[in-house]
């Protein structure tokens, strides 16, 4: 099955990439922020990508502010930090051409440590997919005059952090970057990634799903490849199902009425469990009900909206079924949930292609038992399908060697020769690129963890009808913010419209203290 870039606390299955836990790391810098018509301090401020110090809040005044009229300060970050990119010559320049001939402080080449020939332009690349190192060997051997040396400084938060702290020192930075689809905007706002449209990116746009070229996409600039993405489906034990004689609930009213069903039948089984504490899980299942409580399209003005009608109507339904004890409050890639699924306490799991790839190893009892089938819909007959996690490929203002970066950039990710490579093991990686996922090959491929059943079938399908979001460029602080504003509802403290209130007013004082003109 599929492997996925994703944030998370869960703990790697199979040699498959996990996010690490949220941890206090380098923070915001708590400095003064710009007030209107006053410029910047060197050194203060925000950075893309930096980390904010889990459980702290910046109060008023700390962070950067944004200039009268709108201006964004990203411009003026790019200044006061050093992260336009070095000219040729410069130690910057140097530092990052050569990168590949000596690996970055506390990294671990993976691939590429050496090149053929020593006129070769010298490539960067930082990424924590298990076997991508196979693709940049299969690229340096067809492009001999780039030699891409891949590196691996920390799976997901201890390399942002990494870049960011680059970023602020204006060398150092990676020439590419393995970066999650919810945080290259955070990158795009202070201009710390290339506009790859100039390097021939745009011909690349019929070759992915719409929503995935979307969202590495900002009117006509694209600012990242797309890559890896996670359809969501409706993930089940089909040998239980029938025990209860239930089968995959086309809509969500039908999903309730099988989860009271169930649980009556067999108080202590559960139709599937309720991952509240993960808010990228919960987003995802918002974003099929036309809930997305964010709007951003670049620049300065941000909508946040957890309280709107769609919202409520959302947080209530999923409420009622907590407060029956329908659910299983069980947050989900953890030992507890993968045992409960396994024991047939848990039936179904609202999973994504890459799913059942974390599952497989814990899974003993029930193998050969889980099927794939469409999430259910709100609207009978309608066809809406949700993404759970992703990576892009953006390439860095601070390289050197912009063309070759996006060549590589390009290649990995737009190329059926990468492709080939990347979606096996232990890579497994389920792919926004079009061609594979109308691959008859690809559809038909089985699993041990789901018999002679062919999930793809499922997975596919969905993987072009997802809804576009719109990340805003803070989703790092609401992430960090979300374990304690949500575990509430797992322990039934609090209602899921009371945190969704609660959350909505954390939220806006943040982005409002961050400079953004918030509407809700």
């Amino acid at each position: 099955m599929f492997a996925l870039t994703r944030r998370h606390r869960g703990r790697p299955s199979g040699g498959h990439p996990a996010r690490p836990a949220r941890t206090a790391g380098p923070g915001l810098t708590t400095g003064k922020g710009l007030t209107a018509g006053k410029g910047l301090t060197a050194g203060k401020g925000l950075t893309a990508g930096t980390r904010l110090t889990a459980g702290t809040r910046l109060t008023a005044g700390q962070g950067p502010a944004l200039l009268a009229g709108g201006t964004a300060v990203a411009a003026l970050l790019l200044a006061a930090c050093g992260t336009s990119a070095p000219a040729a010559g410069s130690p910057s320049a140097s530092a990052s051409g050569s990168a590949s001939a000596s690996a970055s402080a506390g990294a671990t080449v993976l691939a590429g440590g050496s090149c053929k020939s020593s006129s070769a332009t010298k490539i960067t690349f930082w990424a924590w997919v298990p076997g991508l190192g196979r693709a940049v060997d299969a690229f340096n051997k067809t492009h001999p005059s780039i030699c891409v040396t891949q590196e691996d400084v920390g799976a997901g938060d201890p390399q942002y952090t990494k870049i960011s702290d680059a970023i602020k020192a204006g060398t150092g930075a990676p020439d590419v970057a393995e970066v999650e689809f919810d945080e290259l905007p955070s990158y795009e706002i202070a201009h710390s990634v290339v506009n790859l449209a100039k390097y021939g990116a745009d011909q690349y746009k019929s070759a992915f799903v719409p929503w995935a070229w979307q969202e590495v996409s900002q009117g006509s600039a694209v600012y990242a490849m797309p890559s890896d993405s996670g359809p969501m489906g409706f993930y089940y034990n089909s040998k239980l199902l029938a025990k209860y004689h239930i089968t995959p609930p086309a809509t969500w009213a039908q999903f309730a009425a099988d989860a009271a069903k169930l649980h009556k039948a067999d108080p202590s089984a559960y139709l599937t469990n309720f991952a509240g504490t993960d808010l990228q899980w919960i987003l995802s299942l918002m974003s099929q009900d036309n809930a997305f409580p964010f709007r951003y399209s670049g620049g300065s003005k941000v909508t946040i909206n957890w309280t709107g009608p769609a919202q409520m109507r959302f947080a209530a339904y999923w409420q009622q079924l907590l407060s029956a004890h329908e659910l299983n409050a069980v947050t989900d890639m953890a030992a507890t949930a993968f045992a409960d699924m396994d024991k047939g306490i848990d039936a179904s799991w609202l999973s994504s292609a890459w799913g059942p790839s974390y599952f497989a190893p814990d899974a003993k009892s029930s193998v050969g038992d889980w099927r794939a089938a469409p999430l259910p819909q709100w609207t009978a007959g309608a066809d809406i399908a949700a993404n759970w996690g992703g990576s892009t490929y953006p390439v860095f203002a601070q390289s050197a060697h912009k063309a070759q970066a996006a060549e590589f950039s390009e290649w990995l990710t737009a190329n059926s020769a990468s492709w080939d490579i990347v979606k096996t093991p232990p890579s497994s990686l389920f792919p926004t690129y079009v061609p594979l996922l109308n691959s008859s090959s690809f559809k038909n491929l089985t699993y041990p963890i789901s018999g002679t059943s062919v999930p793809n079938v499922a997975f596919t399908a969905a993987a072009p009808k997802i809804a576009t979001v719109q990340w805003p460029p803070f989703m790092t602080y609401a992430l960090t913010q979300s374990a304690t504003a949500f575990a509430g509802v797992m322990d039934g403290k609090q209602t899921l419209q009371q945190t969704f209130r609660t959350f909505q007013g954390e939220l806006v004082t943040y982005a409002k203290q961050q400079g953004f003109q918030v509407t809700s």
